[in-house]
């Protein structure tokens, strides 16, 4: 059932380095989850980069995403004691990660019947279009790649493996170029794979895990009919 995986997840801090899944595993993982999943009109306007070992390379990456946070605390939000900056613990899973998956938007053309069907119509095929793809499609965009990346999440726990993600990077492109040339849209969401050394929970006291809570069901599901 889906509990017995998903209901196991926990937030990395740190990756096992001596432990690390195969390219063989990591493609058993992405292919098992890959059918799990649909998208709008079939269109799947998302790439995922996967990236494999490289530990010069995760530090790039973790310096870019803990930078971000830097220039969100301490500059975007204005004058502040850089004293009080604490880093990310959160952002941690990035800088040891065996493998880290990048999703980023693609442009997307249509298959073979939604083209007919679009060719006999008046309505435009827009996953076609660069500029749509990358600045006005990122929401629905966003929903797609939250599925894949759940299914990707409970193919990992079966295996035994752990998964962590991130949404705090650098929102544009020419930051990322220098480490990761090969992106051709600013990245949606980062997952990263490997087995969990240390996890978020065990760096909480019990009193700030008592803190630490989910949102209450009844605030996130609103039965509107009643």
């Amino acid at each position: 059932m889906i509990e017995d995986s998903l209901k196991n997840r926990k937030h990395v801090v740190e990756y096992d380095e001596e432990i690390i899944p195969s390219k063989q595993e990591i493609d058993e993982i992405l292919r098992t989850a890959y059918p799990l999943v649909t998208s709008k009109q079939k269109g799947y306007p998302y790439r995922v980069h996967v990236i494999g070992p490289n530990r010069e390379r995760s530090i790039a990456l973790w310096n870019l995403c803990e930078g971000n946070k830097i220039e969100t605390d301490l500059v975007g939000m204005g004058e502040q004691d850089p004293s009080t900056y604490r880093q990310n613990e959160g952002l941690y899973h990035m800088y040891n990660a065996p493998y880290t998956l990048i999703y980023t938007p693609r442009v997307a053309p249509p298959n073979p019947y939604q083209h007919q069907a679009f060719a006999g119509s008046n309505s435009k095929w827009e996953l076609d279009d660069a500029e749509f793809v990358d600045k006005r499609n990122r929401e629905t965009c966003g929903v797609d790649v939250g599925m894949l990346a759940k299914a990707i999440t409970g193919a990992t726990l079966d295996r035994g493996w752990d998964t962590s993600y991130n949404v705090c990077f650098p929102k544009k492109l020419e930051m990322w170029m220098p480490h990761f040339p090969f992106l051709e849209f600013r990245p949606t969401l980062i997952q990263t794979i490997g087995k969990g050394k240390k996890y978020k929970y065990q760096t909480l006291s019990p009193a700030q895990s008592k803190l630490d809570t989910d949102a209450p069901f009844e605030t996130i599901f609103h039965y509107s009919d009643n």
